[in-house]
């Protein structure tokens, strides 16, 4: 066997996503001939392995290499990648600064080059603010088409689609969002490691606005593409965005595994950014009155951005408004006013100032909130604005306040099964207790059985305590709660009885694995189960099993 031919192998390997096979022939090669290409090549194999200091000692390995060969240029594109992955790592900004230093040099006699592209879109990624990275993406995406480069300009394009939307450019950011993720699916851009990070930062854009309907469709496209491919996408930063749109739409028990899978890949790869993961969580347990947990999760992380609605929310769910409003006031005034990143926060603003009968507080919160909402023609964001306006006016004695629920839970019609949506219905029903009594417990009860379903305990014992003071004794928090299945979910949790997979699920039942995992959700949400296992056995109490075929 040649030097070559293992090299050929692994590359080949690579092409088709298998890791393991792409290490073993590269390790083969460096047995025969410890050469740049088959380091880099056996460098990437383990970083997709989650191997992350061992991918980091081969690529610098195969930095020096390429340097000592004269091949520059691919020395620079190492070191500009090596930057970032030193955050990533152990958030060593002084070694990203000397790398991106490095990479710099190496191209300064070069001239205009696509790996100049790289260098610029990468650090632009790490050190500069939305308006700027905007400018830097859109030079970079002229270099890349001048060097017939669609993997940089797909990424390109991306970081030029969050950079608008984040600055208030919706139309236009969304466009460019749009864009990179059809190069990305159709098979244009052929490193999977740029499809991974183009997904990654499409979540976040569609997070940062609220977007779900555009999260969701594609979702689909790009696990239609990871099932053709056979490549598992979605690297553990991609799972904590995920996390936090499952947390958003009503999913809280498959957000609660995404982000904990999350936590388990960091812990062994990229350990500097599991924090994100764990303050997502932390987030889930307060929303959740896991209270405790929430703070055991935040502690030590109260300087990070990330732990703001966390903190914020354990502090209202622990009736400390005044500190609740100290930390978000302080994050709001350190964000740009055309951040889109306010709007979440001027939402606990608005709890904030009513906890502490401030209704002028209260107000001007909400308008801030509106205009945001307005400039993101997100539904979420508008439905939030049109909760917060009710409460405002409901504490002010105004009959229109159930006209603002009203049209929330409108805009909630493809939410119907979020947190939103319970809270909608709870502030709809104490508008109506003086009223309409029937009609208050009516949607009270509609708002507990969301809160049960989704497993938020504290605004369950909220709705309970309000059933109470209405004179009508509510199912205790104990009581199993026994909620009709659709003839597919119970075909799925026949299927589930048996131990298989969702990909021989949806083979049984001729539908995506996607369909499957999302009636596994549902399942799981409807009948308060934690696991597969909790499924089979309550599958099998219920009599719902079927012949395994």
């Amino acid at each position: 066997m040649t030097t070559l031919s293992p090299i050929r192998t692994g590359f080949a390997a690579l092409e088709r996503a298998d890791w393991p096979a792409a290490k073993q022939a590269f390790q083969l090669a460096l047995n025969a001939e410890a050469t740049p290409e088959a380091h880099d090549g056996l460098g990437l194999a383990l970083w997709w392995l989650n191997d992350i200091g061992a991918a980091h000692y081969q690529r610098t390995q195969a930095f020096i290499g390429y340097q000592q060969a004269g091949n520059l240029r691919r020395a620079a594109w190492l070191a500009a990648w090596l930057a970032r992955e030193q955050v990533f790592l152990q958030a060593n900004v002084s070694a990203m600064n000397g790398w991106f230093a490095r990479a710099e040099r190496l191209l300064g006699d070069i001239g205009s080059c696509a790996e100049r592209g790289w260098l610029d879109l990468y650090r632009g990624s790490m050190t500069a603010p939305p308006a700027v990275l905007q400018q830097i993406a859109q030079q970079v995406m002229e270099v890349a088409r001048m060097y017939g480069d669609a993997n940089l300009e797909a990424l390109a394009l991306a970081n030029a689609g969050l950079a608008a939307v984040a600055t208030g450019s919706l139309s236009q950011g969304l466009s460019c969002i749009d864009e990179a993720m059809t190069m990305a699916t159709s098979g244009e851009v052929q490193d999977y490691f740029v499809v991974c990070e183009i997904f990654c930062v499409t979540l976040s854009t569609c997070e940062l606005i609220g977007d779900w309907v555009r999260t969701d469709q594609w979702c689909t496209v790009a696990s239609a593409y990871a099932t053709r491919h056979n490549s598992p996408f979605l690297s553990a930063y991609c799972r904590t965005t995920y996390g936090g749109v499952l947390m958003v739409t009503g999913r809280w028990q498959d957000a609660e595994r995404v982000l904990q899978e999350a936590i388990s890949i960091f812990d062994n790869g990229h350990q500097a950014l599991r924090v994100h993961a764990v303050l997502k969580l932390a987030d889930l347990r307060a929303s959740q009155g896991r209270l405790e947990e929430a703070e055991v999760l935040l502690a030590g992380y109260e300087d990070y951005g990330g732990a703001v609605l966390p903190r914020a929310r354990l502090h209202l769910a622990r009736a400390e408004p005044e500190l609740a409003r100290s930390v978000l006031e302080q994050a709001i005034q350190s964000l740009p006013e055309s951040s889109l990143y306010r709007a979440p926060l001027q939402r606990l603003l608005v709890d904030s100032y009513l906890m502490l009968d401030n209704i002028e507080g209260a107000q001007r919160a909400y308008e801030a909130l509106l205009s945001q909402a307005q400039t993101a023609k997100s539904s979420v964001l508008l439905a939030e604005a049109d909760l917060a306006l009710g409460q405002i006016k409901r504490v002010r004695g105004d009959s229109a306040a159930g006209e603002c629920f009203t049209q929330a839970l409108e805009r909630l019609h493809d939410l119907e099964q979020s947190v939103l949506a319970g809270r909608t219905k709870l502030e709809m029903a104490r508008t109506l207790l003086a009223t309409d009594p029937p009609g208050a417990i009516t949607w009270a009860r509609a708002a507990l059985a969301c809160f049960t379903r989704l497993g938020a305990s504290r605004d369950a014992d909220v709705t309970r305590q309000f059933l109470r003071d209405a004179g009508v004794t509510p199912p205790s928090a104990g009581n199993v709660q026994h909620i009709a299945l659709t003839k597919r979910e119970a075909e799925v949790l026949a299927l589930l009885a048996h131990g298989i997979t969702n990909r021989e699920i949806a083979t049984r039942l001729v539908i995506s694995e996607k369909t499957a995992e999302h009636h596994i959700g549902q399942i799981f949400a409807k009948l308060g189960l934690r696991s597969r296992a909790e499924a089979a056995a309550y599958a099998v109490k219920q009599g719902l099993t079927e012949p395994e075929r």
